[in-house]
């Protein structure tokens, strides 16, 4: 008996001495850690802090009524451009057709002007005159239609193989603007020829004390 004791304690000794191995920081307590974490934050926040009150007096010098009085004055400046009585408002496509686009059919009050006037180019400083009410007449298309435009105002772009389907390119003489087309299809009563325009590229001038039109050529689809 005394032999198997001694047999067991020799191999108690002889087993390998295992230990938790704890993390440097496993002696500090959670607030340590926090006050240690708050001690490198510190700095950031006192940087935002700094760049916020430095923002802050920046936009304190700029006067707050100086972007009012550009935008009022820009708008001031646009409104004396365009302060014609007897001009039609200025449609808010104007500058998207002038530039190529095309406007929705229908889409325009000049299609129903009957009363004699001039109809001018929409581009600001441009009002040069491109048609007239008495070569004006409904072509069933949507869009303001004419057989005639006002001498040499109205330019044509060189045409091509599909312009008998897509017609030929219209633009102001004067600035260059795009207009419309013209097709060969207009009233063989007149010219032959239909000047689809654009309503949004155009502004209508009213005639004073003139009375309506001659009725030159019914509202009726062309032959």
């Amino acid at each position: 008996l005394l032999a198997a004791s001694h047999a067991l304690d020799l191999r108690a000794t002889q087993q390998p001495c295992y230990s938790l191995a704890l993390p440097p920081d496993s002696h500090r307590s959670t607030a340590q850690r926090l006050d240690t974490a708050d001690r490198h934050l510190a700095p950031m926040a006192r940087t935002t802090a700094l760049l916020g009150l430095m923002l802050s007096a920046a936009a304190a010098l700029v006067p707050p009524s100086t972007q009012r009085r550009r935008t009022s004055a820009r708008h001031a400046a646009d409104k004396d451009e365009d302060d014609d009585p007897y001009l039609s408002p200025r449609s808010r496509l104007a500058g998207y057709v002038l530039n190529g686009g095309t406007e929705p059919a229908f889409s325009s009050p000049l299609n129903d002007i009957k009363q004699s006037g001039d109809f001018v180019c929409a581009r600001k400083g441009c009002d040069a005159v491109l048609f007239r009410t008495d070569t004006k007449y409904d072509s069933g298309t949507g869009w303001p239609s004419f057989w005639d435009p006002v001498d040499d105002n109205v330019k044509l772009e060189k045409g091509n193989f599909l312009s008998f389907m897509f017609g030929t390119e219209c633009k102001c003489a004067k600035c260059d603007g795009h207009l419309g087309h013209r097709f060969d299809d207009g009233p063989i009563m007149k010219s032959g020829k239909r000047y689809c325009i654009n309503g949004a590229a155009l502004r209508f001038r009213e005639s004073i004390g003139a009375g309506p039109p001659p009725d030159t050529f019914p509202d009726a689809p062309p032959l």
